[in-house]
């Protein structure tokens, strides 16, 4: 059932007015003790959703060991997580085999498709009871214990879910991965007064999450171990902290990223930056993401927090591109992926092109239908992807 959207469902920037906020109060949960309901708020009212959430489930037998969720009674997590429906739950198991970051329809956006055609059992019972008339949903992430789903339910009366609905919820898909994983940190620790820059001292990943005037707030272990080995990157020492490098032109691209960055911030715009640094055989994706952080979300005159969020993703130049996950993970043809391969390694469109022997115009070709097939509007915006997801 999963879909290829094609060139034609491809959403330019103006075309999703909402994109802009739904990232920016996501990336907002992350400073709150409101777990992810400010965006579960703006999500049901963007995608007109009954009910959903964020599930944590197991792997054997699949049951839900924790959620976020939205629209259900009181006490529904609780009743779930003790009833041993997820195993039987129709959405949850389709939603959870898809590849991660690609959103489905249950019904397939086919309004011609009645929901309780493609669900049985006890899912039957409870959609006939609630009158759903479609689900969409995406694996967030999987890991060797426990996966995430997340899935929003609308009511019938709203009609299907649309390919252009799932192409908006794509371009989200990238943020709420990155959002849950450092979110999921904050929420095992119980601590109230957690903060994302303290979280990220429990993230594998490494990260570093600078300040509004691009000075280093927090820089967690596994960046520290990336950062100490790295011969170019580096945090300075003294009083003004900030993240450098000794090459001369790459700490140029660095500082602009980082400050267009937090100037995008300010004004709510989400796109993510990827940069690239070589030394010999070892290759360090640099990825930067705005953040937002302001105490009232429809201030006017709140006083804003803003910054950026930069992810490490070191890996091997002579290391070979695993075509066949770059496949699955992106729904993509084999010469895509091949073209995947070269961006994730940090080449141009001119330079993947003279690496296959093909025209930039044919390569142009393939990531173009990358885009167009993965939600996203920027050929940065896939390149970070691509280097978070293989690198």
């Amino acid at each position: 059932m999963t879909r290829v959207i094609t060139d034609s469902l491809n959403i330019k920037a103006g075309e999703f007015e909402g994109y802009n906020r739904l990232v920016t109060i996501l990336y907002r949960c992350l400073h709150t003790n409101q777990g992810f309901q400010p965006f579960f708020d703006e999500f049901r009212k963007q995608f007109r959703c009954l009910q959903g959430g964020i599930l944590g489930l197991t792997h054997e037998p699949m049951q839900m060991a924790y959620g976020w969720t939205f629209g259900y009674p009181e006490g529904f997590e609780q009743w779930f997580l003790n009833s041993g429906l997820a195993a039987k739950d129709d959405a949850l198991l389709h939603f959870s085999a898809l590849p991660p970051r690609q959103f489905d329809s249950l019904a397939g956006c086919n309004p011609d498709v009645d929901i309780l055609s493609v669900v049985n059992g006890e899912t039957r019972e409870w959609v006939k009871a609630v009158g759903l008339g479609d689900s969409a949903g995406m694996l967030v992430s999987e890991g060797p214990a426990a996966k995430v789903v997340f899935l929003a339910n609308r009511h019938r009366d709203e009609g299907h879910y649309t390919s252009t609905e799932l192409m908006q919820m794509n371009m989200l898909a990238p943020h709420i991965e990155n959002a849950v994983g450092l979110f999921h940190k904050i929420y095992q620790s119980r601590t109230q007064h957690e903060t994302l820059a303290m979280a990220l001292d429990q993230v594998g990943k490494p990260m570093i999450v600078l300040d509004e005037m691009a000075r280093v707030v927090r820089c967690n272990a596994a960046a520290d171990a990336v950062l100490s080995s790295h011969p170019r990157l580096f945090v300075t020492e003294q009083s003004d902290v900030r993240l450098q490098s000794r090459h001369q032109g790459f700490n140029r691209q660095l500082n602009d990223a980082i400050l267009t960055s937090i100037f995008n911030a300010r004004d709510g715009i989400q796109d993510m930056i990827a940069l690239f640094d070589q030394s010999g055989d070892e290759r360090l994706a640099v990825c930067v993401t705005p953040l937002s952080m302001e105490a009232e979300l429809d201030s006017a005159e709140a006083l804003g927090q803003y910054g950026a969020l930069v992810e490490l993703v070191p890996f091997s130049a002579t290391r070979t591109p695993d075509i066949g996950k770059l496949k699955r993970l992106f729904s993509c043809t084999h010469a895509e992926a091949i073209t995947a391969g070269h961006l994730m390694h940090g080449l141009s469109i001119n330079e993947a092109a003279e690496a296959e022997g093909l025209s930039v115009h044919t390569v142009r070709g393939y990531v173009k239908n990358l885009l167009a097939k993965n939600g996203y509007r920027r050929q940065a915006e896939l390149v970070g992807a691509l280097v978070r997801a293989i690198g």
